[in-house]
Order: structure tokens, then sequence, then C-alpha cells
């Protein structure tokens, strides 16, 4: 599931959309695919911590933000020619480390479900025990 929509990706992409996706429906699926896939690359980032698609509202624009970033990079790489923007490889590599901090919990994402995968304990309820230390010395 993506952060993004496909008419938040023509407003982020403006007049370049066209350009990058044309105009028909094959040209949306591939905007589709490349917000899914964008997203896909979030929650592996964010699963390590985090129940996904994060449902949070809190953290939805951040979210959304960088599905969009990560989304345009795939689009602008896909097309042949021009070397990405500046401006553009500076968000990618700024998307990224919130991802690595993500994963790694040093950055959290306001709202967002833990998750408890990976995270399990198990609680016993028995009798004391026989065998101790004190109950086997000398044996």
């Amino acid at each position: 599931m993506a952060y993004a929509t496909i008419n938040e990706l023509k407003v982020r992409l403006g007049q370049d959309y066209a350009g990058l996706y044309g105009t028909d429906e094959t040209g949306t699926a591939t905007a589709q695919a490349d917000l899914d896939a964008a997203a896909a690359e979030i929650d592996a980032a964010a699963g390590c911590r985090y129940e996904t698609p994060v449902m949070s509202e809190r953290a939805g624009a951040l979210l959304r933000d960088w599905n969009l970033t990560l989304c345009e990079e795939r689009a602008r790489v896909r097309c042949a020619g021009d070397a990405l923007p500046e401006k553009l490889k500076m968000r990618i590599a700024h998307v990224r480390a919130s991802l690595e901090k993500t994963a790694s919990g040093e950055l959290v994402l306001p709202g967002a479900a833990e998750s408890l995968r990976g995270k399990g304990f198990a609680a016993v309820a028995c009798d004391e025990p026989v065998f101790t230390r004190e109950t086997m010395k000398g044996y």
C-alpha cells in the first residue's frame, strides 16, 4: 500500500509527470507501481520496528514525503539522459538515512504501532523449584 497517491505524485512532479509517465493508462499503472515499490522500501525499514503498513495519521505526512521522493527517484532513473538534480539527490540521501534510523530505532514514527515480531517472551507459572543450589549441596 502506497503512502501517497497518483494525484500527489502529479503535484510533486508538476509538468515533468507527463514526460516521465505519459498520459495514458499504462503510464498511470507504471506510476502506481513506482509508488508501491517505494512504499515497500519504506515498509522494509519501518517493519524492523513497526507494524506495516504504518497507519499512523501523525506519521502520514512524513511517510507521504518519503514515498514521493523515492518514487521520483525511480521515475527519473528510468529515463535516459540527464543525471538526477542535486536537490533530489540530497532529498533521497536524507530519506534513506531516515529509513536506516527508523529501522534501528533512532527515529520514531509518531503514533505508529510497535511490532511484536521477534520481541516475544514466555511467562511460565509453576511450583517452587525442588532442585536448587541449596537443596543440592553435597551431591
